[in-house]
């Protein structure tokens, strides 16, 4: 009878520990990786492709004899995720061994937060309110505007300088040539680059750097400027087995192409609600794309000496923006000027450039210059430079056609926003009037913003200065169909 009375209470409790036990099993099926497996036929596919495209590029000219120039960027990639810039999880041991060697910049900063604008300042030396390559109001009928067609470029001028001049993008969305930003390559891969067996869309670091070591390796005169643009940190993030440290933490329901992906970033940049386990799931899954380029980087980084590339030639690298993981109510990147997507790295390796620290506040506009010196060429016409007072500009033109189109959303992006950076201090002034002032040293992540400090009639007066000083560059109009597809598998339109 006994027995009888507690039967009830039992079966709740058996039925509560397998369902417990199912929540278990769940989240631990949530977190399983796949194991990470070289694509040896995309690997062949782009080595018959990129020995086809050096073979056809044409030389017309004497081949320069200066210093080979490898200008590497690391797509989406935060300077706060990266060791040697003071991070505490091991994501970058190869990339922060290299650094030992290099020139190391502290205060480098995007000209825009998000690939196109940023890559158009690097190779133009313009800042987006000139070159006019960056994102556009929500009644336009584009996705963004292009870089002109006839523009200046440091790969132009390089080429005309003899110079070989080859690009290897994986972010196929931007850098595709359709945005103008491939001018003056004798060899540009992007857009030919097929996706992988397992339907990985954009090519993955380890394609990216056995294509760059061909590309070195293969016969040639004279100099080379080798550019390469690695795209892992973007979104969709790929977990993988041993890259993924805290598999626990992942959800991947909350991941891009996950059910639960959509609505989770927009809960957080419409209605400000965060969630906690969601956004330490992007942090780890984030994490582990760094981890995985690192290791790639790493391999073309030791065989550079092996390929003729030696402390006589040059290596920049650099990224072109950030990410948002949840930071002011922002997912991923191209909504706003805020310093996870504006603070990035900025590492240089050559003659004249002596190991060590520099505070020195430089652009993406400033490296095209550097690059240019380094050739020993000629600087591109009206090519701008941080102002001497120090000020940093960075421009965000809208955000992406996804977040514009959605009501909830549009409001909120549907502007012009600039961050003006003297360091420390930062004032973030939008064209619909918004205003923020932060002090950097005190408050890196922008958490609380000042009122009235005694140094912001001095830099509100700078900025007005240089607003003044620039006048805007029309938008121009894409000649060449955009490839949609590629947006789409990057997250730019759905």
């Amino acid at each position: 009878m006994t027995a009888r009375r507690f039967a009830p209470a039992l079966a709740v409790c058996a039925g509560l520990l397998a369902l417990a036990g199912g929540i278990r099993l769940y989240l631990l099926a949530d977190a399983r990786m796949p194991e990470w497996k070289p694509d040896t036929a995309a690997w062949q596919r782009d080595e018959e492709l990129l020995r086809t495209e050096l073979g056809r590029a044409p030389r017309t000219w004497e081949p320069a004899q200066g210093p080979d120039v490898v200008v590497i960027v690391l797509d989406t990639t935060r300077l706060d995720r990266l060791g040697l810039y003071g991070y505490d999880r091991d994501t970058s041991p190869h990339f922060d061994a290299w650094a030992k060697g290099a020139r190391v910049y502290d205060q480098f900063r995007a000209d825009g937060p998000w690939t196109l604008p940023s890559h158009a300042s690097l190779f133009t030396g313009k800042w987006p309110i000139t070159h006019g390559a960056h994102g556009v109001p929500l009644e336009s009928p584009q996705q963004a505007g292009p870089l002109a067609r006839g523009s200046p470029t440091v790969a132009r001028a390089l080429r005309q300088a003899g110079y070989r001049t080859v690009g290897i993008a994986a972010n196929k969305a931007f850098l595709d040539p359709s945005w103008g930003l491939s001018q003056g390559f004798d060899v540009w891969l992007c857009s030919q680059l097929k996706p992988a067996a397992d339907g990985t869309f954009d090519p993955t670091a380890d394609r990216v750097q056995r294509m760059a070591q061909q590309a070195l390796g293969a016969p040639r005169q004279g100099g080379m400027f080798l550019f390469l643009n690695f795209i892992d940190p973007h979104t969709p993030w790929h977990l993988r087995d041993g890259y993924v440290r805290e598999p626990d933490k992942i959800r991947k329901k909350t991941l891009p192409g996950g059910g639960a992906w959509q609505r989770a970033t927009e809960r957080i940049m419409a209605n400000r609600e965060q969630t906690p386990e969601v956004v330490a799931s992007w942090s780890e899954a984030y994490d582990s794309e760094i981890r995985f380029m690192d290791e790639q980087l790493g391999m073309l980084l030791d065989a550079l000496p092996s390929l003729g590339v030696d402390d006589n030639d040059y290596v920049f690298i650099l990224a072109d923006h950030g990410e948002y993981l949840g930071e002011h109510d922002l997912v991923e990147h191209s909504k706003d000027v805020y310093e996870q997507v504006l603070h990035v790295p900025l590492l240089v390796r050559g003659p004249g450039y002596t190991p060590g620290r520099d505070a020195t506040p430089l652009q993406h506009h400033d490296v095209a210059s550097m690059i240019l010196a380094a050739a020993g060429v000629p600087g591109l016409p009206d090519a701008a430079s941080t102002p001497s007072s120090g000020v940093q500009v960075s421009e965000s033109y809208y955000a992406r056609k996804r977040d514009l189109q959605n009501p909830a959303l549009a409001t909120r992006f549907n502007r012009v926003r600039r961050a003006f950076v003297q360091y420390p201090y930062s004032l973030i002034l939008g064209e619909d009037g918004s205003s923020e002032a932060y002090d950097l040293a005190a408050d890196p992540g922008e958490q609380a913003p000042v009122a009235n400090p005694a140094w912001l009639p001095g830099l509100t007066s700078a900025a007005a200065a240089w607003q003044a000083a620039h006048v805007p560059t029309a938008t121009a109009a894409t000649d060449t169909p955009v490839n949609i597809e590629a947006l789409r598998a990057l997250g730019y339109v759905q």
